[in-house]
């Protein structure tokens, strides 16, 4: 009887230390995910370095530091007509919704350099940037997979982490950025600007 207690206690031993790295190592395999890690955007894999300060500023406007700040970025090859317009108007109130969190994101619109107008009019420009950039940067921002995209989310270093197909979810993309600045340490975005106006 004491030895088939201790075969069970051996046994019960022994599934307590390889049930869990059994069931961890089928979790990885099936490539399973919690809910809490759902992104509602496209995740770039990896990530790409986008090089936002080399984008030109549009007119006489003073070249930005965006080194330290979370971008959402709104390709745009022409002018920003009525479905643009509304979306960058949709965009803005999302960052508005980031309450205290506003000030480490910048709304920016990507128009060619080849182009030396504005796409969009400076009385619906308020609370945006309007940059520019290479045709061919600009051209794999606007598509992807041959899919149009509406927007992006580049991290405080430059990377591009995340795309969204149109039409746009709003709300997708503020809970993915909720998440992306709740993850990020606001000491490193201020590293990063410190190191980036001292060069």
């Amino acid at each position: 009887m004491a030895m088939l207690k201790g075969r069970w206690q051996l046994i019960a031993l022994i599934a307590l230390f390889f049930v869990p790295t059994l069931a961890a190592m089928v979790l990885v395999f099936t490539n399973w995910r919690p809910a809490g890690f759902t992104n509602n955007g496209e995740l770039v894999q990896p990530a790409e370095q986008l090089n936002p300060q080399t984008w030109e500023t549009v007119g006489a406007e003073p070249k930005p530091v965006l080194t330290g700040d979370w971008l959402v970025v709104v390709p745009q090859s022409d002018e920003c007509q009525t479905t643009c317009i509304e979306r960058l108007d949709v965009l803005n109130r999302a960052r508005v919704a980031l309450d205290r969190d506003i000030e480490r994101v910048r709304l920016i619109v990507l128009q060619p350099n080849t182009r030396t107008e504005p796409v969009i009019e400076a009385s619906a420009a308020a609370d945006l940037l309007t940059l520019a950039a290479a045709p061919a940067t600009l051209a794999a921002l606007t598509r992807h997979d041959g899919e149009p995209m509406a927007a992006h989310i580049v991290d405080y270093r430059g990377f591009h982490v995340m795309r969204y197909a149109a039409p746009l979810d709003a709300a997708g993309l503020l809970d993915d950025l909720e998440k992306l600045l709740r993850l990020s340490k606001e000491e490193a975005e201020r590293r990063a600007l410190e190191g980036a106006t001292s060069e």
